[in-house]
C-alpha cells in the first residue's frame, strides 16, 4: 500500500510529460518488491513447517488419573497434533483422536499396567508424563439370563456391568462378531459351529493377561438345514439349473460332479446356478454345502453337455396333445400312464400311453408339433449353425412287445415329406428304448422344417395281435446322439420317403 501511495504522489507532483517515465520506474519498483517478498515468504514457510513438525511435544495433564482397560484418556499439552505413537509404560496403546495441538485422546491397551504416558512424534520427538497413569482391571458382571442356544448368524444380547471390558465372546472354538458393546450390554453375532453342545465364554484382561469366564458348557448353535423339495430331472449346458425348497439361501456353495459352480441367485424358496464347463455328458451328483461343514447330495442327475430343446414331456402336457382318429380306429384309447413304470430319465410323473385296436396303415394318432408344442424353436431345427449342424431327435418308446409304426413328417404332409419306422426297430421288448434320429438329410429334399412337423402312429395293416401299444415320453432335440444314456441311432432304419 505504501508503494501505491508514493506512485499517486509522483503523478500529482510532476508535469504530464514526466508521468510515463515515473510510472515505468514505479512499476519496476513494484515488480522487484513483489518478487523479493514472494521469495522471502517461501523461505519463511519452509522454515516454519520444519519447525512445527520438529517441535517438542509436552504433556501438561491427563484425565482421568486412573483408568480401566479400554477406557479413553484425555491428554492436554502442546504440539500434540504430530504425535504418532502413544505408550503407557512400555505398552503401545491406541490413539483414538488428535483433537488439535493441545488435546490428544488415547485408549488404555488391555495389556497395559501402571506407568507414565509417553508420546512420540513423526520426527522422533518424545515426551513423558511426570505422573503415572493407574490402570484398573474391572471384571465384567453379567446380570441377564444366559441363553441356552441361538441360530447361526443371529445376535445374542448379554447385559450386566463393566461389559465394555469384554474383548471377545467365544462359542466353543469359534469367535462371535461383536456388533455392539457398551458399559451395560454387549451384542454378539452367533458364529457357525456344528459341535454343540459347547462352551460359551466371555474374555477380558486381568493383571495376569487375558482370561475367560465360562458362562455355560451346554450351549447349542442351531444351524437351519436347507430342505430340497424338487431336484432337477435333467441338466444341460445352456440352461440355468433351479432347485426349489426351503432355506435355500443358506446354501454356501454348489458342486456338480465334484466341480464348483457359482450361485447365480438364491432366495428362501429356490437357488439357481449353471453347470460347470468341465462337466461331461452323463450322470452327476449335485452337492450343496451349508454351514461350512454340512452337505446335501442328490445322486445321478443326468446332464447333457450340449444344446437341448425339450418339445414334449408329458409331465407338462395332457394326452389331448395327441389327436386320435376314431373313424380309422374306433377302439383307440389314450391316457397318461399305463402299466409300465416311468422312463429311466428324466425323473417324471407321466408319460403318454396309446392303445390301438384296428389293423390299418392309416394314421390313428397324430402329434402336430407345429400346432401343439409350447416350444417354438421346432421351425429352426435344420437351420445352419443350430445344434452344431447336427440336430438329433430323441424320444423314449415302449411298445410292450407289440408292433406299431411311426411316421415322421417334415416340411409338409405329402409322401415326399415322410419316413417310416416299423417293428422291432421301434420297440425294445417290454423295456423302454431311447431312439435317436439324425435330422440333417433325414428327408433328402428338405433343408428347412418349413411349416409342418408331425409324428403319426398306426398299427400297420398286417397286425394280428391287439391292442397295439405305444408308450412315449421326452421328445427332444440335441446336438449329438446321447449314447451315455443308452440312446440307439435308428436313422438308417427308417424307410425312404415315398
Amino acid at each position: 500500500m505504501r508503494i501505491l501511495y508514493d506512485l499517486i504522489k509522483i503523478i500529482n507532483n510532476f508535469k504530464m510529460k514526466n508521468i510515463l517515465k515515473h510510472l515505468k520506474t514505479s512499476l519496476g519498483l513494484i515488480s522487484f518488491t513483489l518478487i523479493f517478498i514472494s521469495c522471502d515468504a517461501d523461505v519463511e514457510i519452509d522454515r516454519s513447517f520444519d519447525e512445527i513438525v520438529s517441535a517438542q511435544p509436552t504433556i501438561i495433564a491427563f484425565t482421568p488419573q486412573s483408568a480401566s482397560v479400554l477406557e479413553e484418556v484425555i491428554i492436554e499439552g502442546t504440539n500434540l497434533n504430530f504425535v504418532t505413537k502413544a505408550f503407557i509404560g512400555n505398552v503401545e496403546t491406541k490413539i483414538t483422536q488428535r483433537v488439535n495441538g493441545q488435546e490428544l485422546r488415547i485408549q488404555v491397551a488391555p495389556e497395559a499396567s501402571n506407568g507414565p504416558i509417553k508420546l512420540v512424534t513423526q520426527a522422533g520427538m518424545e515426551t513423558t508424563s511426570d505422573l503415572e497413569l493407574g490402570v484398573e482391571y474391572p471384571m465384567p458382571n453379567i446380570t441377564s439370563e444366559i441363553p441356552n442356544e441361538s441360530v447361526v448368524n443371529k445376535n445374542i444380547v448379554l447385559e450386566g456391568e463393566n461389559m465394555e471390558v469384554i474383548t471377545k465372546v467365544t462359542f466353543g472354538e469359534s469367535e462371535g462378531i461383536i456388533e455392539f458393546k457398551g458399559t451395560q450390554s454387549i451384542v454378539v453375532k452367533t458364529p457357525n459351529n456344528s459341535n454343540s453342545p459347547l462352551d460359551l465364554k466371555i474374555w477380558y484382561y486381568s493383571p495376569q493377561g487375558e482370561v475367560s469366564e465360562n458362562l455355560t458348557s451346554s450351549y447349542a448353535i442351531v444351524i437351519p438345514k436347507p430342505k430340497v423339495s424338487a431336484w432337477p430331472g435333467m441338466m444341460s449346458r445352456y440352461q440355468d439349473i433351479t432347485v426349489a425348497g426351503e432355506n435355500m439361501n443358506l446354501v454356501d456353495s454348489v458342486f456338480i460332479g465334484g466341480f464348483y459352480t457359482p450361485v447365480l441367485s438364491a432366495s428362501a424358496t429356490n437357488i439357481s446356478f449353471e453347470a460347470p464347463g468341465e462337466l461331461n455328458t452323463g450322470y452327476h451328483n449335485i452337492t450343496f454345502k451349508y454351514a461350512e461343514v454340512e452337505e446335501i447330495t442328490e445322486e445321478n442327475i443326468p446332464y447333457i453337455n450340449g444344446e437341448l430343446e425339450v418339445f414334449y414331456d408329458w409331465d407338462n402336457y395332457t394326452e389331448e396333445v395327441v389327436d386320435i382318429d376314431l373313424g380309422k380306429d374306433p377302439l383307440a384309447t389314450h391316457q397318461l400312464n399305463g402299466a409300465v413304470p416311468q422312463p429311466p430319465l428324466p425323473q417324471g410323473n407321466s408319460y403318454y400311453h396309446l392303445e390301438m385296436g384296428t389293423p390299418t396303415g392309416s394314421t390313428i394318432a397324430k402329434i402336430k408339433v407345429h400346432e401343439t408344442t409350447n416350444n417354438p424353436t421346432w421351425v429352426n431345427i435344420l437351420d445352419d449353425g443350430n445344434y452344431n449342424n447336427n440336430p438329433v431327435l430323441h424320444m423314449w418308446v415302449n411298445t410292450e412287445g407289440t408292433d406299431p409304426a411311426l411316421k415322421i413328417y417334415i416340411g409338409g404332409t405329402g409322401s415326399d415329406n415322410r419316413r417310416e419306422l416299423r417293428g422291432g426297430n421301434l420297440g425294445n421288448g417290454d423295456d423302454w428304448k431311447l431312439i435317436a434320429v439324425k435330422l440333417k438329410g433325414f428327408i433328402p429334399s428338405i433343408d428347412a422344417v418349413g411349416s409342418v412337423m408331425e409324428f403319426r402312429f398306426n398299427t400297420g395293416s398286417g397286425a394280428e395281435e391287439f391292442p397295439v401299444i405305444l408308450n412315449m415320453d421326452w421328445i427332444i432335440v440335441t446336438d449329438r446322439v446321447l449314447t451315455e444314456f443308452g440312446a440307439v441311432d435308428v436313422t438308417d432304419e427308417f424307410k425312404d420317403a415315398g
